[in-house]
């Protein structure tokens, strides 16, 4: 459950440059006709709905698959390491990560994540319990 909040999350930020991007744009394009921006805000829906990206090299961000240099695992590592590839930078950033004491059982990043998850899936359950007590109403109204 946690890969998933973790790949939702991941997505909502990437999700977040894009609507950035579409309101910088529609400062530009003041004058410009409806229709452009609701292509804009388009682009948008599609990056929040569809649970993939497209790549190429004029993404925004654009993601090498050949090298990892930070694993989707380091929150789980009891001592996280970077492997970039250049020591020297390796070094910094592996001694700057929060080293594990000796009373620790888990990394301390991993419980925020779980709390996310929890609070996640119960902001779920919640609006969906809000949404079918919203239509019986409704449905008894009508």
């Amino acid at each position: 459950m946690s890969g998933l909040f973790i790949t939702v999350l991941d997505m909502s930020l990437t999700a977040s440059y894009v609507i950035l991007f579409v309101i910088i744009v529609r400062l530009i394009l003041k004058k410009a006709p409806k229709v452009i921006s609701y292509a804009l805000w388009g682009v948008v829906a599609f990056r929040l709905i569809i649970p993939f990206s497209f790549e190429s090299m004029f993404s925004l961000m654009p993601r090498n698959t050949n090298s990892v240099p930070i694993p989707r695992d380091i929150i789980y590592q009891q001592s996280p390491q970077v492997n970039s590839g250049m020591e020297a930078v390796d070094s910094f950033v592996s001694q700057s990560l929060p080293a594990p004491t000796v009373g620790d059982i888990v990394n301390p990043s991993q419980i925020f994540v779980e709390l996310g998850t929890y609070l996640w899936v119960f902001g779920i359950i919640a609006l969906l319990v809000y949404s079918l007590v919203s239509v019986f109403r409704l449905k008894r109204q009508l």
